[in-house]
């Protein structure tokens, strides 16, 4: 939330009248929100931009075009996911819908893109299914003839694969948005005979399933150890053109992940790209 306040602030500064004494503010008045005016030959100045068009999830944009957040097929996507009987809530608030609408359309773009390739779908972190959930409905999952793995614990994050840097930061106590789910999880895919829920603690449960190609890999498991044994194990599954969805890379407090994930790609010769929503995607 600190991004959305300094964001405010910002904002505003903007608005406040100028402190130059030789100023005259009644001469030039503040512009108003959305408004852009050039005179002949005059430079183009930036105007204060008013409300943000969206303010979700430490998330907050600007004059951006946001239709597809409007869009009927990815409205009933999301809602899919954000019903999924999650226990993740903003302090204060009880409402299931956390505002992480930019978060899942990104999976549904990458899988979209990642069914014109051969191979499966894989996500390592799953919970109730918010994210695979909402890619089933949006790509018509049943209708493509892939497997989808999705591998968790299903209760929890193993405290024994956390680092001391994870553990200074509190990551312990993350698990209180994540009691056994194992039961619910196998009600919200019964709908998708091909989705495979794998439960134990990754690295472990990777060499007990035979995928041979992946087209769509989600790395979500909030600490880094298991998050880099998945992508040294899942790298050579990739098919050329595979996209790879690193759901907390850019989040503060997870500096570790971003690390190991930072130097497994600059080992590939690979790029990141981050995003604003904090995750990353990298290309194979």
């Amino acid at each position: 939330m600190g991004v959305v306040n300094a964001l405010k602030r910002m904002m505003r500064d903007w608005a406040a009248p100028s402190r130059d004494p030789e100023h005259n503010s009644q001469d030039t008045p503040i512009p108003k929100p959305q408004e852009h005016s050039v005179a002949a030959g005059a430079s183009l100045e930036l105007q204060h931009p008013g409300m943000p068009v969206y303010e979700r999830s430490c998330l907050a944009v600007w004059r951006k075009n946001l239709s597809f957040m409007n869009d009927a097929r990815f409205r009933s996507a999301y809602r899919r996911g954000i019903t999924s009987g999650h226990s993740y809530r903003w302090a204060g608030q009880s409402d299931p819908d956390i505002g992480i609408e930019w978060n899942v359309y990104n999976c549904c773009w990458a899988a979209q893109q990642a069914t014109r390739l051969p191979g499966d779908l894989v996500e390592c972190g799953v919970s109730t299914g918010i994210l695979s959930l909402a890619v089933c409905e949006y790509i018509d999952f049943n209708a493509t003839g892939k497997t989808l793995w999705l591998f968790d614990t299903f209760c929890g994050i193993p405290e024994e694969q956390m680092s001391e840097q994870e553990r200074a930061f509190g990551r312990q106590a993350y698990n209180m948005w994540y009691p056994d789910c194992w039961e619910r999880a196998k009600a919200n895919f019964a709908a998708f005979p091909k989705a495979r829920l794998v439960r134990g603690v990754v690295p472990d449960t990777l060499a007990d399933v035979g995928i041979d190609k992946v087209c769509y890999l989600v790395l979500d498991m909030n600490i880094a150890a298991p998050e880099r044994a998945a992508i040294e194990f899942f790298w050579p599954k990739l098919v050329p053109g595979a996209i790879v969805v690193l759901d907390d890379y850019a989040w503060m407090t997870h500096e570790e992940q971003k690390s190991v994930m930072d130097e497994f790609a600059a080992k590939q010769g690979v790029p990141i790209l981050t995003l604003p929503t904090g995750q990353a995607i990298m290309i194979k």
